[in-house]
This record gives C-alpha cells, structure tokens and sequence, in this order.
C-alpha cells in the first residue's frame, strides 16, 4: 500500500517517513521530548533525536522567542 503511495506522489511513503513526520511536527509544535518519546512508543531520547534532527534554526528560533514573550 505504502509503495504504491509512493510511486503515485513521488514523495518517500514508508513507516519510517510518517513516524520521523509525527516527531517533527511535535516538534515544531514546542512539545517537549520526553513526551515525543512517550507518544511515538521509542524507548530511548536518541532514537527522537534522530527523528526530531530535521528540525530547522529558523523553528527552533521562532519558539524561543515565543518563550521570551
């Protein structure tokens, strides 16, 4: 099912892309990682990390800031 999404869209679709998406967008969304870690069902910070890393400056920036106010 996951292949032929992909072949369709052209756009990577595996079980892989979808849990590294969830974690970003939490991400991004200023949830916390431990509790990334928690929801997505991963046993260790390092494997968030990983899927967390694609997170830009810029996303990392504009929460900060939104703290600071």
């Amino acid at each position: 099912m996951l292949t032929r999404l992909g072949q369709r869209t052209g756009l990577p679709c595996n079980p892989h892309t979808f849990r590294r998406t969830f974690a970003s967008n939490l991400h991004r969304s200023g949830i916390d990682i431990e509790h990334i870690m928690r929801l997505g069902g991963w046993e260790s910070l390092d494997m968030v990390f990983r899927y967390t890393r694609s997170v830009k400056f810029e996303d990392s920036l504009k929460h900060y800031q939104a703290l600071l106010q």
